[in-house]
C-alpha cells in the first residue's frame, strides 16, 4: 500500500460546496483522537490510517492548508513566507510517508501479537484433562506437614 500524502505539484481533491462532504470525513478534527483512543485493537490501525495519512485524513488536509497559504503568499507578493510554507510542506510530506510507515507497522505488529495471544490461549488435550501439561507430574502432596518435621 503506498502513501496517500501528496507531493508537491500533485493535485488534491479538495471539498467543494456543490460536492458534499466525503463520507470518510464526516468525523470532525478533533472526534480523530477519541476515535483512536477508544479503539479496538482490530480496528485501530484502520483508524489511525484513516484519520492520519488517509486521502481525507489530517496530514492531507494539513498539506492543502499549507499549499493554499503558500499560493496565497506568493500571488500577494510575500516570497519570503511562501518559501517557508514550500519547505513545512515538503517536511509534512515526508513525516505523512512516515506515519504511513508506522501505520503499516502497528497493522502488522497487531496482527502478530492477537496471533500468538490467541495460540497461546489454545489449551493442549493433555493440560485440559490433567490440569498439567504431559510429561510434567504433578508435585506430590506432603503428608508430615513442615511444622511437625522441626
Amino acid at each position: 500500500m503506498s502513501s496517500t500524502v501528496p507531493r508537491r505539484g500533485d493535485r488534491v481533491h479538495v471539498e467543494g460546496a456543490d460536492s458534499g462532504p466525503s463520507p470518510r470525513s464526516t468525523v470532525p478534527a478533533d472526534g480523530w483522537a477519541d476515535r483512536l483512543a477508544a479503539a479496538r485493537p482490530d480496528e485501530f490501525a484502520s483508524v489511525f490510517h484513516r484519520a492520519l495519512t488517509d486521502d481525507f485524513g489530517a496530514v492531507a488536509r494539513l498539506h492543502q492548508m499549507l499549499e493554499a497559504a503558500s499560493e496565497w503568499c506568493r500571488t500577494h507578493g510575500v516570497r519570503g513566507s511562501a518559501s517557508e510554507l514550500d519547505t513545512l510542506t515538503d517536511r509534512l510530506t515526508d513525516l505523512g510517508e512516515e506515519l504511513h510507515l508506522v501505520g503499516e507497522s502497528l497493522d502488522h505488529e497487531i496482527h502478530s501479537r492477537s496471533r500468538r495471544t490467541a495460540a497461546a490461549a489454545r489449551v493442549s488435550p493433555a493440560v485440559a484433562v490433567s490440569g498439567h501439561p504431559m510429561g510434567r507430574q504433578a508435585p506430590a502432596p506432603d503428608l508430615i506437614s513442615p511444622s511437625a518435621v522441626r
